[in-house]
């Protein structure tokens, strides 16, 4: 379904992409009992091994408690496993279980199907697009982010 309307609401476009790439991953994900926003940890985890449960919120750009719910999620389903750490008892490291390792690459090809019949249709340089959807994304974090300066 491509149209060829006028309708430049960014946002409401922005909305629309999101909600049903969310429904897309989620219908692939669900065999693993997995959905959209559990994914991404599993593929953070694997790039960044006995990542601190901190650093993965910074990663993530979400709210503190909901990556921790998440993650507890994930434990629970056996795809990570959450340690104290034994240089500071304050601080979880958190790591891919064998189980997490095994569908990692299952996650990734998924993902990637998605984003290519995402994408089939626009006929402009792909890695162009991601990095200008990058840069609004990061802006709409930036203006939303307090400043600590202010």
């Amino acid at each position: 379904m491509v149209t060829t309307g006028n309708d430049s609401d960014i946002v409401k476009w922005l909305s629309i992409a999101n909600r049903y790439t969310r429904i897309a991953l989620d219908r692939r994900l669900q065999p693993y009992r997995l959905n959209a926003s559990m994914y991404y940890y599993i593929l953070r985890l694997h790039e960044h091994p006995r990542l601190t449960q901190d650093k993965l919120i910074s990663l993530t750009y979400l709210n503190p408690s909901n990556v921790t719910r998440a993650v507890n999620q994930l434990v629970n389903l056996g795809y990570v496993r959450k340690r104290q750490s034994k240089t500071d008892r304050r601080v979880y490291e958190l790591s891919l279980t064998k189980r997490g390792e095994r569908i990692y690459p299952e996650i990734v090809k998924l993902r990637q199907e998605v984003a290519d019949r995402l994408l089939t249709d626009i006929a402009v340089d792909h890695d162009k697009l991601v990095d200008q959807i990058r840069q609004l994304a990061l802006t709409a974090v930036e203006n939303e982010t307090p400043n600590v300066n202010d």
